[in-house]
């Protein structure tokens, strides 16, 4: 078992259910941890998306920071590549066109310029007459088309909501890792193979091992932070509680499976009932946690 803190100035899980709203999780669900865990031991997605045993493991979470979330729109132009592309096409027409005007335009005047042209000759410069004529005609053709274009404006818009996490800060305790002796080893020396994100590249993550000196399998009423027996919850007023339903496994085809409900608190969770659980002795500090 070893655990680490992940954090950063801001985060983005985005919830693949959603579609025109990009919304975000409030922590970082197991899939993303396991990204995480990915990169910093240098293995490639498809690799590990098509690995059966590389999600066995299991994932605790404690919030380090309470959850703070930013709401905001953000206007997409829905036809921005297909005009731009249009434009790029006829501006490449443009150049090709004149290249090949001025070649013409060049062999005829070459040709011109001879006293005694055989009659060969002749046959060519009028050959590159008619190709000039239609080289200027589609020339033209495209300036205008592209003049055209040009006038027109991006003014259909599409709206996206987003979220975003401010300053997220998490707690995050792995057991049973397939990779897990590979892993310690490179994250004491605060290693990395690819950079780190807090779920979107706009956002880079820092990390830094914690040290499990001691940790014991127990049943367990209070937890910090983090359950997945939300029906078990004694909740209690002045605590904040938020309910994250996300996969728990993908699939080599990018496939999100076994959902899971989860509940997160910016206090200990009290449960009705005991479960099954680890008490943990860390650098950090000492912490009741249950693993999914």
């Amino acid at each position: 078992m070893f655990g680490f803190k992940l954090w950063g100035r801001f985060g983005s899980f985005r919830d693949p259910i959603t579609i025109t709203q990009n919304m975000t999780f409030s922590i970082p669900p197991k899939t993303t941890v396991g990204g995480v865990l990915a990169s910093i031991l240098g293995i490639d997605y498809n690799d590990y998306f098509n690995d059966n045993e590389y999600f066995d493991f299991g994932y605790s979470l404690i919030l380090k920071n309470p959850v703070r979330k930013k709401s905001f729109a953000q206007n997409y132009l829905m036809d921005y590549t297909e005009k731009s592309l249009s434009r790029l096409n006829l501006m490449l027409d443009i150049r090709d066109n004149n290249q090949k005007l001025l070649l013409h335009e060049k062999q005829k005047k070459e040709l011109e310029s001879k006293e005694l042209p055989t009659k060969a000759e002749e046959k060519k410069i009028k050959s590159l007459g008619k190709r000039i004529a239609t080289t200027k005609e589609k020339l033209n053709k495209s300036i205008d088309v592209w003049k055209e274009k040009s006038a027109e404006r991006f003014t259909k818009a599409k709206p996206i909501y987003r979220e975003l996490l401010i300053n997220p800060s998490f707690y995050i305790f792995i057991n049973k890792f397939k990779h897990e002796d590979k892993i310690i080893e490179l994250m004491k020396e605060h290693l990395s193979e690819f950079p780190l994100y807090m779920g979107n590249s706009e956002f880079a993550a820092n990390y830094q091992f914690i040290d499990c000196h001691k940790y014991e399998k127990k049943k367990i009423m209070k937890l910090d932070s983090f359950t997945g027996n939300p029906e078990k919850i004694k909740f209690e007023t002045g605590k904040k509680y938020t309910n994250v339903y996300a996969a728990t496994r993908t699939t080599g085809s990018r496939e999100y499976r076994d959902y899971k409900s989860m509940v997160v608190c910016d206090k200990k969770i009290i449960l009705s009932s005991a479960i099954d659980g680890y008490s943990l002795n860390t650098d950090t500090g000492d912490f009741n946690c249950e693993f999914i």
